[in-house]
């Protein structure tokens, strides 16, 4: 992208001069037509016209067409201007073009001869290629893209070692992190992280704050669920203990009844708390911390 951009902007440099170049002597020549009994004629000294075909690098072509379109003096193969380039009377126009399959750069302008018949204006154009305004931007892009070749390596390396500083910080604190322990929900120290992350890990340490209460809240309801399984659960193995010592049959059916019965509550207390494990409503850690179990009525 440097380069491009580098080569469009010499190029623009490049044509600068030229061009005005080009339309100084465009309007030069365009001084030495003249109407000579009625007819247009171009008043060209030779050494002038030695002068304007001195240029050793670019071919130079000249051209001037008269009122009715007839050839006056001049190269007779240089294009003339299209509908779209055609331009006013006094004024200097430019224009890019192609003569004997070389690329030109034309300057023309029109003369208004009123002492002669014609529908149109006197058309006068110089152009030359450009040989010399690539010459001049490839030395301008040299002059700037060779000191890049030197600064943009420095540049990297100077970036790396800036970023390599700049990510340190983020970096030790990836290593801490990754060092945790898994339970581990400790706030991390903000002062050790860069200012534009200290929202981020404020925000880190927030979420830190709600899982060690979500843990908090597992851990007392983990506890709560085995202090209420446990009494069923006891009463059962002494119902079942009793039921082995009866030796009637009435006594062991009532026996194994009330062991029917409270299975029936212990199931309805696991599915219970399997239920209330299940909620997932931001309010419920609030809700578990000032939740009573119920306690059972059942007589063992």
């Amino acid at each position: 992208m440097s380069i491009a951009v580098t080569y469009l902007v010499a190029k623009s440099i490049a044509n600068g001069p030229f061009d005005r170049a080009l339309e100084a002597s465009a309007i030069v020549l365009s001084q030495q037509v003249r109407e000579v009994n009625g007819r247009v004629t171009l008043q060209l000294p030779l050494s002038a016209r030695e002068i304007l075909r001195a240029d050793e690098t670019d071919n130079v072509y000249y051209q001037v067409v008269g009122k009715r379109g007839e050839y006056v003096a001049g190269d007779h193969d240089l294009p003339l201007p299209s509908e779209e380039d055609q331009g006013h009377p006094g004024l200097v126009s430019l224009r890019d073009d192609r003569v004997s399959g070389n690329d030109v750069r034309v300057a023309y302008t029109y003369i208004d001869l009123k002492n002669i018949g014609g529908n149109q204006p006197v058309l006068v154009q110089v152009a030359e290629t450009l040989d010399k305004r690539a010459r001049l931007a490839n030395e301008i892009i040299k002059g700037v893209i060779l000191p890049q070749f030197v600064i943009l390596p420095l540049a990297v390396v100077l970036v790396w070692f800036g970023l390599t500083r700049g990510l340190a910080p983020l970096t030790a604190i990836q290593q801490r992190i990754r060092a945790r322990n898994p339970g581990d929900t400790s706030p991390i120290d903000e002062r050790a992280a860069p200012q534009e992350i200290t929202p981020l890990v404020a925000s880190f340490n927030e979420l830190l704050a709600r899982l060690d209460q979500s843990v908090q809240t597992q851990k007392r309801f983990i506890a709560d669920a085995a202090h209420q399984m446990k009494t069923p659960l006891a009463g059962l193995r002494m119902q079942a203990e009793l039921a082995q010592r009866e030796q009637s049959p009435e006594e062991l059916r009532r026996s194994l009844a009330q062991i029917a019965g409270s299975s029936e509550r212990t199931a309805h207390l696991v599915t219970q708390l399997l239920s209330l494990a299940r909620m997932e409503n931001l309010a419920a850690p609030a809700a578990w911390r000032h939740w009573t179990w119920p306690r059972s009525r059942v007589t063992w």
